[in-house]
């Protein structure tokens, strides 16, 4: 039996929210497994494996600093998922890029994570943690860089991106690759829009090697990859660590949520193996 601890920020609600990573509660219980949450930092605490799972961009220090203690951390080295860090197709003023783009926020999910940060703060009467932060979940294309408006190149609050969307008679399509240690689990959906979320078909598909890549250069153990296939080069758009149990065609099916819940083995492996590697007290 191993105890998983789950660190989370205190602002995250963690409880009330719909994680992907509770509904593994259920199965690492199953097999002998204590789950701990604990939301913000604590003094101490013993645990076997710890996920870090902090739900906004950029990971704090002080929870990078606690869980340097422990040998087996989930996402250790995931601290950054801004665009900034996660894409490699940005374009800035002067690049050589003649095709369409389109204007998005840095943040992971618009900075959906931040403002919740934001008003559960000021709820407390406490500084907010992201006072010049701007929420921004829209998405613009335009035909060229050229007629990307100046405002938008001095904004930290955005960035812009080449548009290459997949797309065929039936609309546009959106790939999903949700991974859990050695578990995973990749479909495509097709959308009306290029800024539409509402899917009207899915399908299983394979993971490209280049996303595999991505993952190893990213460093993640856990999470959810967004991509399209475009021009057949595997374009990767988000990366989140925090992932969200979302409903309509999106939803895992019980068993594949139990086969992803059951990546925890490797980490729960790989305790065991620090913990034999130890020196005896004798």
């Amino acid at each position: 039996m191993a105890t998983i601890l789950v660190l989370a920020h205190e602002y995250d609600g963690f409880p009330e929210r719909t994680y992907l990573l509770r509904g593994f509660f259920e199965h690492w219980e199953r097999s002998g497994h204590r789950t701990v949450v604990m939301q913000g930092v604590p003094r101490q605490a013993d645990a076997d494996v710890v996920v870090l799972h902090v739900d906004v961009s950029v990971v704090p220090e002080e929870f990078l600093a606690f869980a340097a203690g422990f040998p087996v951390v989930i996402n250790r080295t995931v601290r950054d998922i801004r665009k900034t860090a996660v894409s490699r197709f940005l374009v800035r003023p002067g690049d050589r890029w003649d095709g369409r783009v389109m204007v998005k926020s840095n943040f992971n999910s618009g900075g959906t994570a931040e403002a919740l940060h934001n008003t559960a703060a000021a709820l407390r009467q406490r500084p907010l943690p992201y006072p010049t932060f701007k929420l921004n979940k829209t998405y613009r294309i335009y035909q060229s860089v050229a007629e990307v408006p100046d405002a938008v190149w001095s904004d930290p609050h955005l960035v812009v991106e080449r548009f290459t969307p997949e797309q065929d008679d039936k609309g546009y399509w959106r790939r999903t690759w949700t991974f859990f240690g050695d578990r995973e689990q990749c479909s495509r959906y097709c959308v009306p829009t290029p800024t539409s979320f509402r899917a009207t078909d899915r399908e299983p598909a394979p993971v490209p090697e280049e996303l595999r890549a991505e993952r190893k250069r990213l460093g993640f153990d856990y999470g959810k990859f967004e991509f399209v296939i475009h021009r057949g080069k595997a374009v990767l758009f988000d990366a989140n660590r925090t992932p969200a149990a979302t409903g309509g065609l999106e939803l895992l099916s019980s068993r594949s949520l139990a086969s992803l819940a059951m990546g925890i083995e490797t980490f729960v492996r790989a305790a065991q193996l620090s913990r034999e590697d130890r020196p005896s007290d004798s």
